[in-house]
């Protein structure tokens, strides 16, 4: 039983500081209103998928915010998790290959849509 509690101590210590780190160190990297425009459930659902490789498939409103936040906004967030020893999910090119899937999917999603050629 006492581990049992101990366990949920340490679930609740480490599930607490990820919910909250994405707002805050988009915060805090070089630019202070880097990623002001992003809500907590987008950054918070970015942050687990780029670094903890949880499902999310962000909306079209959190791509919005993510890339109105701007491309060096987003690279300078990963790098400051990657550097601060957070803890992530494979290796540091897994998290960049899903950092950069995120930020072109959203690209894509948010793409304006040529129609077809007309044929001839």
């Amino acid at each position: 039983m006492a581990m049992l509690k101990n366990l949920s101590a340490l679930m609740i210590l480490l599930v607490v500081p990820v919910a909250l780190l994405p707002k805050a160190t988009f915060a805090m990297v070089g630019n202070p209103d880097c990623g002001k425009g992003i809500r907590s459930n987008c950054g918070s659902g970015l942050f687990q998928f780029i670094f903890l490789a949880d499902t999310f498939t962000p909306t079209n409103e959190c791509c919005h915010e993510l890339l109105n936040s701007g491309k060096n906004c987003h690279n300078q967030f990963v790098e400051l998790s990657i550097s601060s020893h957070k803890p992530i999910k494979g290796t540091k090119s897994d998290v960049y290959r899903r950092s950069n899937e995120t930020w072109n999917n959203c690209v894509a999603a948010l793409s304006p849509v040529s129609p077809p050629e007309p044929a001839h």
